[in-house]
């Protein structure tokens, strides 16, 4: 009842604060930061006195400073960060650096785990708020938790979370990736990677189905590695800048990839998407311009989704049939899906 009381009083004060200092906590990989943008996109243009500082990983700081210069940022390795408490000293010294911006709250996304929940206590923020996430065990440091309300979007979670507290619109936007620009290419382009290997539909399917419609469509391949295989026909771009991805992205006239940070990215621009969906949860599914995504998810699969909503398991878990959700997709039916869509 006490906390109660503290933590009402505290919400009534920063409500009529006109500054303050908000710690944002997302720590983790580009799709989970793309999709968490509008929030800090919204709460940067609803609240410009505020001083807003983003805790964020090498693989996402770009997409801040091109698409919200206004706030700050602090950024750190997701590993060095997720692992710090196995170095007391090293976590003892993100505590110093943390609590001496003098936070008044600290807000964290829906996937943040133990090293953010302890440092946004840490901090001296009078308001750490984020998800309800029993998985989590010191998800009770924080004093004010959302939780999932059924199948809800992660994106649409964290905008909730943040909404509870903060001034922000009851509808969420998508995130505007507008500063990146447009290669405006008009042309087929696929990207074969994930972040984890049992995400990926097979490389070989993907080069194959290049192939094929470079016969009779432009087709951009985005280079990551080992193509080989790959027809002449198809053009290779290399993206070795967020700036350089995006741009090609949102020239596409049709974009072919796994569930992974680019797709987020398609989404957010409205580019039309064909995604090999696999094991990931509903919950990841695109959020923006839904009705332009064909999700290749086969529901008959009593494994899929193995990923729980949470969280990714991070390897398959069917035993008998291992990657079933990926090679249920043969290359002939996504090449007729993806004729199938474009002439119609």
């Amino acid at each position: 009842m006490l906390m109660t009381l503290v933590v009402a009083r505290t919400l009534r004060v920063m409500v009529g604060c006109a500054s303050m200092t908000l710690l944002v906590f997302k720590v983790n990989q580009l799709g989970d930061n793309v999709v968490y943008l509008p929030v800090v996109q919204s709460l940067a243009a609803a609240h410009p006195d505020w001083r807003i500082v983003v805790l964020t990983s090498p693989t996402a700081a770009r997409l801040y400073e091109v698409c919200c210069p206004q706030v700050e940022l602090r950024v750190l390795e997701t590993a060095k960060f997720n692992g710090a408490w196995r170095r007391p000293w090293r976590l003892a010294s993100m505590a110093v650096e943390l609590r001496s911006l003098r936070p008044d709250a600290c807000l964290l996304g829906d996937d943040q785990g133990n090293v953010a929940h302890l440092l946004a206590r840490l901090s001296g923020a009078e308001l750490c708020l984020g998800p309800q996430t029993p998985h989590v065990r010191l998800n009770g440091l924080l004093h004010v938790r959302e939780a999932v309300q059924g199948d809800e979007a992660v994106a649409a979670h964290n905008w909730r979370i943040a909404r509870s507290r903060f001034a922000l619109p009851e509808r969420m936007p998508a995130p505007d990736l507008s500063a990146f620009g447009s290669d405006a290419s008009g042309e087929i382009v696929i990207h074969a990677g994930a972040s984890r290997e049992y995400q990926r539909w097979p490389l070989r399917h993907f080069i194959e189905l290049a192939n094929r419609l470079a016969k009779t469509h432009a087709v951009r391949w985005i280079v990551q590695g080992e193509d080989a295989g790959l027809s002449e026909a198809v053009q290779r771009v290399k993206t070795d800048t967020l700036d350089e991805l995006v741009r090609v992205i949102a020239g596409a006239k049709l974009f072919i990839s796994n569930n992974s940070g680019p797709m987020h990215i398609a989404a957010a621009l409205g580019t039309p998407g064909t995604i090999l969906i696999g094991p990931s949860s509903p919950r990841w599914d695109p959020v923006w311009h839904r009705e332009r995504f064909e999700l290749l998810r086969d529901p008959k699969l009593a494994c899929q989704p193995c990923d729980l909503p949470s969280r990714p398991v991070n390897f398959c878990q069917n035993k008998q049939r291992p990657m079933a959700c990926m090679d249920r997709w043969s290359v002939d039916e996504v090449y007729r899906r993806i004729e199938t869509r474009l002439t119609a």
